[in-house]
């Protein structure tokens, strides 16, 4: 009698154990995001002529990568297919100021990593390539111009280099600034508040193409900032629009590679777990990026983290213009 429950038991929990098991599988399958379940994108605001624009020029400055599996990156990635997920730092030379976007992995790196879920180091190996700051000596320019770095959100990874800029504000939307406060101090933000010089803006624009809210930085169209509510509360794209006639449209972490706006699908459900502090934001969010990439296919979206992407804009020391 008493072996005949202990089978029943056993049997009842492997069936539960494989139950869950095909779950967090499926997790992982292709499914896109419905788009008739968001409301039709409404667009609002003009983009300047480009000859009206100022002589701007952008950068991208590869700093390191992290190496993973494309399962991980998006719903229907391939668990056969490796991906770099690049990290990066994006230099802006405005004719009112020059400034970074992001950071990429910073000099102190090594250490960094160390404040990253168990999880996450298990799944990834990295490779710190050379920092922002480095590169820039290397080639003549003196990151002490760098008086403004314009984070797109506080996870360690897009903020790892702000040690090497001590000189730099460190600008983060102020709903960005209200949450870091509620983070665990294991986070490196907490780690180094006490060394940066914070920031808060506020979109206090108006709606900008698909968004109900903006930031024109310098008030003249070439850079303009908006909020991608999701991944983070606080978390920030950043339109940047070239006299040549040249967009580009930087999402942060949003979506971890272009497949992410291009089907569109959020990352698998482990994913998102780890990483996505809304994820209904984040869908919504996806969405309204998707549209813009069906609205303006010669807008070039640029995922924090999609190695491919960048290596579709001008590397350091090459600009955009």
């Amino acid at each position: 009698m008493r072996i005949g429950r202990i089978k029943r038991v056993l049997l009842w929990t492997a069936g539960v154990v494989v139950a869950l098991l095909a779950l967090l599988v499926y997790t992982f399958t292709p499914a896109k995001l419905d788009l008739a379940a968001y409301p039709e994108p409404v667009f609002q605001g003009t983009v300047p002529e480009p000859s009206s624009l100022p002589q701007t020029t952008l950068s991208l400055i590869e700093c390191g990568k992290m190496m993973s599996k494309q399962v991980f990156v998006f719903r229907g990635g391939k668990l056969s297919e490796g991906y770099d997920s690049g990290m990066a730092a994006v230099l802006v030379r405005h004719p009112k100021g020059i400034f970074l976007f992001d950071s990429g992995f910073g000099s102190n790196v090594d250490e960094d990593v160390k404040t990253i879920p168990a999880l996450m180091r298990r799944l990834t190996t990295y490779d710190k390539e050379t920092s922002a700051a480095a590169q820039l000596k290397a080639h003549g320019f003196d990151p002490g111009e760098i008086k403004m770095a314009i984070i797109s959100h506080s996870h360690w990874d897009h903020i790892s280099g702000l040690e090497d800029f001590p000189q730099a504000e460190a600008w983060f939307s102020q709903e960005e600034v209200d949450y870091i406060p509620t983070l665990p101090s294991s986070e490196l933000i907490q780690q180094m508040k006490g060394k940066l010089k914070l920031h808060g803006f506020e979109f206090s624009g108006p709606g900008y193409e698909n968004f109900d809210r903006s930031l024109d930085l310098f008030a003249d169209g070439s850079i303009v900032l908006v909020p991608l509510r999701g991944h983070t509360p606080g978390s920030v794209g950043m339109f940047v629009n070239l006299r040549s006639g040249k967009r580009f449209f930087f999402i942060g972490d949003l979506t971890w590679a272009l497949e992410g706006i291009e089907l569109p699908a959020e990352r698998p459900w482990m994913s998102r777990r780890l990483v996505d502090l809304n994820e209904a934001e984040v869908r919504a969010s996806i969405v309204k990026v998707h549209h813009l990439m069906t609205r303006y296919p010669e807008l070039v979206i640029v995922p924090a983290h999609d190695r491919r992407v960048h290596n579709w804009i001008a590397n350091f020391p090459e600009y955009e213009r």
